[in-house]
């Protein structure tokens, strides 16, 4: 598979997921919904584990993928740059 073909389909995927955040998969599932061979989505998957955009649960007997929040930090600690000045 090309670099673009997996950046296109890391999108597509990741999009997917977004979008239904409380949505849990199969591989076979993604397959349908996103009319994609398993063979092509497998690299995909993982590249997408790696980044920890979904995580995997379930066994590895049926393993089962979801969206992953990213973590949102919502307080910045500023001390170290005020004790610069």
């Amino acid at each position: 598979m090309k670099k673009n073909e997996l950046l296109s389909m890391q999108l597509e995927c990741t999009m997917l997921f977004q979008s239904n955040p409380y949505m849990v998969e199969t591989v076979e599932g993604l397959e349908i919904r996103l009319g994609r061979n398993k063979k092509d989505l497998e690299p995909v998957i993982d590249s997408l584990l790696k980044q920890e955009i979904i995580q995997k649960i379930g066994d590895d007997s049926l393993p089962l993928f979801r969206y992953k929040e990213p973590v949102v930090t919502t307080e910045i600690d500023l001390t170290s740059e005020l004790n610069k000045s």
